[in-house]
Order: structure tokens, then C-alpha cells, then sequence
């Protein structure tokens, strides 16, 4: 049985030959099983790129993927599911966060049956505001998702063949591994444990960007805000004449008060009518999610 473990990276030279080191320790624990680490470059500006070759040359087992310029770490992640073939695949970060040696635990979970394991994010020594802000997203995503939303998972994860093909189904600009993940179903088991912090160098998620990137799950996930518009609709036009005949306001005033109703109700309708439309222009431009740099990768 062959097991790939994509391994996205960015400007992670420190990180990648400690990952390695207690990645190959974890791997070769399992018997009778042909692993590769793949190592997907999503076009670093550091020695990230050297310190992959230089691994590769050391063992054939180490692959490496760059991609053309930075499409991001979602795009890195199906990069890596697609390009390579095996009966197992595994998501890990290099900066060792999430620790390599539960893909041991990860392997076990699958020989037992089931198709997905995935680790179950618990608190780690963290800012307030980020551990907070993180509850908030899970809540916020599972309450107004269109399809089951599994809590406490991120990417870091192990899972069959079948359930890799069926990530790799949706063709649109804005994936989300972890929304897909929830999508597909099959037997899932979740194996808790606790966040490291990273090795090496600074995280590449300030607070900003974490914000950024729960909304652009959130709405990869839920027609919500489009139905919030209607629901609005309904509100302001049953509850606007009921308040007028409570008041009993004179017409230069409800129609000043009508204005000034109307005017909220676009200034929140609008903005999110447009987002919507304009995720579905990226979709049917259909541009390639990532391009990969053949001169600079090595399968």
C-alpha cells in the first residue's frame, strides 16, 4: 500500500528538515508500507526550494512540486492530491504544528475502517482573541453552512483514495478543503490532540488573514447571505407599515423614515449580492486553481 503525504510550503527553509526527520521517523514505524512525501512549493522566496532538493537527493522518497507563483494554500493542497497517485493520502503542515507522528495514529484509524482521520484541534497557548475568534468561526460556519460542517478539523488529515477523488470533483475557484471534506461524508474518526506551536520562523496567519480566511470558508460553504437578504426583505416590508400605524406617523415623515429604511437595506444587501457574483464570474472564468513549474518540481 503507498501513502502520500502532501506537505504544503512557503518560505519554510528552517522547518523542512526538521519536518522531515520526524516525519521519516513516524513513516518508517509502519511496516510493510511505501510512503512519499511530497512537498508542494508554493513558490517560496527563501532556500525552501533548495533544502527540498536537497532531501530529494538524499532519498527518492522526498517530491517536490513547485507552483508557478503563490496561489495560496488551498490551491497548494488540491495541487498535491491531484498530482500524485496512491491508495492512502495525508495532509500535514511543515512547521510541525501539527505533530508528524500522529499520522501513525492517522494509519491505524484507516487499517480499522475508516476512509477519513482526521486531527481534532484542542487549545494551545494562544492569544485570547485568536482562540476565541477561531470558536466563533466553527459556530458561526456549522450554523449557517448548506451541508455538514465537522467541527475542530482543519486540513491535518489521512484518507483513502475514494475520498481523495471526491475532493478533487468540485471545479471551482474558491476550494476549501475542509468544507469538502464535511461535504463528501463516508466514515470519519477524529483524534484529538493538542497544537504545537511552529518549529522554526514566524506564522504565515496574522489576524487579519485568519479573518479573511473564515469568511472566504464561510461563504464557500452557505447560501446564507443571499437567503439573509430575502428574510430582510420580508422583515422591513411587514415591519415598516406596522410602524407607521403605531406612530401614526405624517407623510413627510414616513417617507423620510422610508428612505432612510431603504438606504440600510441596500447598503447591506448590495455588498453581498456582489461578492456572490462576483465568486460566480471567477467560476465561470474558470482559470487553472494553481500552475504547476515542471522545470523546478520532481515527481
Amino acid at each position: 500500500m503507498k501513502l502520500n503525504v502532501i506537505v504544503p510550503a512557503r518560505n519554510e527553509g528552517q522547518n523542512i528538515p526538521f519536518f522531515y526527520g520526524r516525519a521519516k521517523a513516524a513513516l518508517e514505524s509502519i511496516p510493510s508500507l511505501e510512503w512519499n512525501i511530497v512537498f508542494v512549493n508554493n513558490s517560496s522566496e527563501d532556500d525552501s526550494l533548495d533544502r527540498m532538493f536537497e532531501l530529494h537527493e538524499a532519498d527518492p522518497r522526498v517530491k517536490i512540486i513547485t507552483l508557478a507563483r503563490n496561489f495560496g494554500y488551498p490551491a497548494a493542497l488540491v495541487a498535491g492530491l491531484s498530482a500524485v497517485e496512491g491508495d492512502y493520502y495525508a495532509i500535514v503542515d511543515v512547521d510541525c504544528e501539527d505533530p508528524p507522528e500522529l499520522l501513525v495514529d492517522f494509519y491505524k484509524a484507516i487499517l480499522d475502517g475508516a476512509q477519513l482521520a482526521y486531527g481534532e484541534r484542542s487549545n494551545r497557548d494562544e492569544p485570547w482573541l485568536v482562540t476565541f475568534g477561531r470558536k466563533l468561526f466553527y459556530l458561526a460556519n456549522k450554523g449557517v453552512a448548506d451541508s455538514e460542517i465537522v467541527m475542530w478539523m482543519g486540513e491535518f488529515s489521512m484518507m483513502t483514495r475514494q475520498v481523495r477523488d471526491a475532493l478533487l470533483v468540485p471545479r471551482t475557484a474558491f476550494v476549501s478543503v475542509r468544507a469538502e471534506m464535511g461535504y463528501v461524508g463516508f466514515r470519519r474518526v477524529a483524534i484529538p490532540y493538542l497544537r504545537a506551536k511552529r518549529t522554526y520562523g514566524e506564522t504565515h496567519y496574522n489576524f487579519l488573514r485568519m479573518t479573511l480566511y473564515a469568511i472566504e470558508s464561510i461563504m464557500s460553504g452557505t447560501t446564507f447571505p443571499l437567503r439573509l437578504v430575502s428574510y430582510l426583505a420580508v422583515f422591513v416590508g411587514l415591519a415598516f407599515p406596522a410602524y407607521v400605524l403605531v406612530t401614526g406617523l405624517p407623510k413627510v415623515d414616513m417617507a423620510a423614515a422610508a428612505a432612510i429604511a431603504t438606504l440600510y437595506y441596500l447598503v447591506i444587501t448590495i455588498p453581498l449580492v456582489a461578492l456572490y457574483l462576483a465568486r460566480v464570474y471567477k467560476n465561470v472564468v474558470r482559470r487553472p486553481l494553481f500552475v504547476i513549474d515542471q522545470t523546478r518540481s520532481s515527481l
